[in-house]
């Protein structure tokens, strides 16, 4: 027997069975997406395990980035405390008049003419 709400029938019996069916579906397909969850929750755990033992062989390998970075910084406060005077002349490096600054990604290219006529071709890539 129908009941008629806001003028349209509705059958409380269909009603009940379409929600129950709708919530038994939506635990049945949670039920079998666990495995699915499961087994992103354990890569992601993977994950975070892989960044941490990389963290902890960085930290091995080349000390803690902390005291290294509070080692630099007392030196620039060092250098900058100096008087100019105090400070090492710095020699500068003009470059030499063999070094030719090719047109292409190669560097710079220089040729060095060794004893008993051997030439010796060096190219030197720059830094990007």
């Amino acid at each position: 027997m129908a009941l008629y709400i806001n003028g349209r029938p509705v059958n409380p019996i269909v009603t009940f069975l379409v929600s129950a069916v709708v919530i038994a579906g939506i635990i049945g397909l949670g039920i079998l997406l666990l495995p699915v969850i499961g087994g992103l929750f354990v890569i992601a755990l993977l994950i975070v395990a892989g960044i941490a033992l990389y963290g902890a062989y960085c930290r091995w390998r080349y000390g803690d980035p902390f005291t290294q970075m509070q080692k630099q910084a007392e030196e620039m406060l060092r250098r900058r405390a100096r008087p100019q005077e105090e400070q090492p002349q710095q020699q500068t490096v003009q470059d030499e008049p063999d070094l030719k600054t090719g047109t292409a990604r190669t560097g710079i290219k220089r040729v060095t003419v060794v004893e008993d006529a051997v030439v010796v071709e060096e190219i030197r890539h720059k830094d990007l």
